[in-house]
């Protein structure tokens, strides 16, 4: 029995959706059912006469926001997280299924994306089982997941991580390490199903934002070794010339207060790491 595909696309300020055609160019948008959550004013309100494409239009901020609003209302079997500047290549309902297919006990599934050049995004994993290592190579738009066993889980999308947030990335991380520590079978197939432009906040590794929000994700998941990590992780964006050498210190106390809120929003009991979102 082929399963029913729902792609939840994060937007904002869209009045029409037009916005869909270069996204689907490869493949018959009729093949998906889609949710939009697009964020937005109360004078620019999406619209869609489409039954398959669901629209919700959201005063709400912040990526995390969008897009568990859009898991919320999702009601198919698998979720493919999506934003509105991508390219679906071909064969993406095969490519989906087919994995599925092959691993069916599988609660999450990523894939891979290429950039604008036609070259990975990124330098993933092998495939096969992911590890909480190999989850840090995924971004949000290769993510897939069965929608009954998130809902179950309650896997939702860290309100504090992420555009639009408190700390500004790793939002993907965060998201599927939390399901990852509830021993869910999460896969990685080498297939590519997105082509995502050059440019991503992701990416931008020596920026403060970057530095700040990752500090902030290993206090989440390793504690007080993420000093250590901060240590670590200055010198490699020296090394590999992220950052200019004189930038050291400054870098290092963006690190700081990046460890230092997140352990005041959590003693303020803003955070409950056991219900994230």
């Amino acid at each position: 029995m082929s399963l029913h595909i729902e792609i939840l696309i994060s937007t904002m300020f869209k009045e029409d959706l037009s916005f869909l055609e270069p996204m689907f160019q490869h493949n018959d948008i009729n093949d998906f059912d889609i949710i939009i959550v697009n964020q937005t004013t109360e004078d620019k309100f999406l619209t869609s006469e489409n039954s398959k494409i669901k629209v919700i239009n959201s005063l709400e901020r912040g990526s995390p926001a969008s897009r568990n609003l859009a898991i919320q209302n999702a009601t198919k079997d698998i979720c493919l997280m999506s934003d509105d500047d991508i390219v679906y290549q071909s064969n993406l309902l095969k490519t989906i299924e087919m994995a599925y297919a092959n691993c069916p006990e599988a609660s999450m599934i990523s894939f891979e994306a290429i950039d604008e050049d036609g070259q990975l995004y990124t330098n993933y994993y092998p495939e096969g089982e992911h590890t909480k290592e190999t989850l840090k190579r995924i971004y949000t738009w290769v993510i897939t997941f069965r929608r009954s066993v998130f809902k179950e889980e309650q896997i939702y999308f860290n309100h504090y991580f992420g555009v639009g947030s408190v700390f500004k990335g790793v939002t993907e991380y965060v998201f599927l390490r939390n399901a990852y520590d509830k021993g869910l079978l999460m896969h990685h197939v080498a297939e590519t199903i997105v082509m995502h432009p050059n440019e991503s906040s992701g990416r931008r590794m020596g920026g403060d934002n970057a530095i700040y929000a990752r500090a902030a994700m290993h206090q989440r998941f390793y504690g007080n070794l993420s000093y250590l990590w901060l240590v670590k992780y200055i010198f490699f964006l020296v090394r590999h010339r992220f950052i200019a050498f004189k930038e050291i210190i400054y870098k290092f106390s963006v690190g700081i207060k990046g460890i230092k809120m997140y352990k005041t929003l959590k003693s303020q009991g803003k955070i409950d790491e056991l219900h994230e979102y």
